[in-house]
């Protein structure tokens, strides 16, 4: 007779709980389990297993998906915070300094938005690296029993206190986002697209090298740095060079700049 197993009640904001979860979430994506928004079938069974070894309780599969799609939303709804009301973030609080009105707006339309208006989000960086694009790249001190200690985030959506604008300049921005013809489908076949991503790809390659010779840094080499937190299908991407080709004190702040999370918070702060 199979012996009966125990199933624990999950509680996900059991900080320790919580962090060990999106730990073990991060390494297996990092291993290559990814599978579109979630991931494969096979990572979830070591995931029990590595979260029984570290908090002495047995989960079943459907609570740890239940907690990835929590995790996912909260980390959604804090990304759109971060973006419409980042003028307004306080980076040693990590919450936001709002008026009470413009609160209240916000939360008219973005109610589940409540949850942080007086806290912030918990694991945000991590939360990021798994739902956000960014992997890990590197060693990271105290990693999880149980698994190889080779991950680590390097990236958060923090923004800057101090958000800043960038002038129009139309002929630029028409130089470094897609070109748009009469005739132009708007669905067009795989391999269409990817000749379009590689046009792109070689425009803002040609773009940098006209700006070389520009005083302070070059585009060239904050484009180097760039290139290695984002590719050129991530928005982010030509915010950040639009920035590099307006400004030398952009270029030189990017460079003074002595961390990942740090450059992508500004780059997020310069989002409108």
């Amino acid at each position: 007779m199979a012996q009966h197993v125990e199933i624990t009640r999950a509680n996900w904001s059991d900080p320790t709980q919580r962090k060990h979860f999106i730990d073990l979430c991060l390494h297996e994506a990092n291993s290559g389990f990814r599978s579109g928004g979630t991931l494969k079938p096979s990572s979830w069974p070591r995931i029990i297993k590595e979260l029984e070894k570290l908090v002495g309780k047995r989960f079943n599969q459907k609570q740890l998906k239940n907690a990835w799609d929590y995790m996912k939303k909260q980390y959604l709804t804090w990304s759109r915070l971060i973006t419409m009301m980042g003028d307004g973030y306080n980076s040693v609080t990590k919450t936001f300094d709002l008026p009470t009105e413009r609160w209240e707006e916000y939360l008219q339309k973005y109610p589940e938005a409540k949850q942080f208006r007086y806290r912030p989000l918990a694991n945000a960086e991590e939360l990021e690296a798994l739902f956000g694009g960014v992997l890990a790249i590197g060693p990271k001190n105290g990693s999880s029993e149980g698994m190889d200690n080779t991950s680590s985030t390097h990236s958060t959506s923090m923004p800057c206190e101090i958000p800043i604008s960038l002038e129009e300049d139309d002929n630029l921005q028409r130089k470094l986002h897609w070109e748009q013809t009469a005739d132009d489908e708007v669905r067009v076949p795989h391999r269409k697209k990817k000749r379009k991503l590689d046009q792109i790809e070689a425009k803002v390659n040609s773009i940098t090298c006209a700006w070389e010779n520009l005083e302070g840094p070059s585009v060239q080499e904050c484009m180097k740095i760039l290139r290695q937190l984002f590719t050129f299908e991530n928005p982010l991407y030509f915010v950040a060079a639009n920035a590099f080709c307006k400004k030398k004190e952009y270029r030189e702040l990017w460079m003074d700049m002595e961390s990942d999370q740090e450059r992508i918070g500004w780059i997020w702060s310069l989002r409108k």
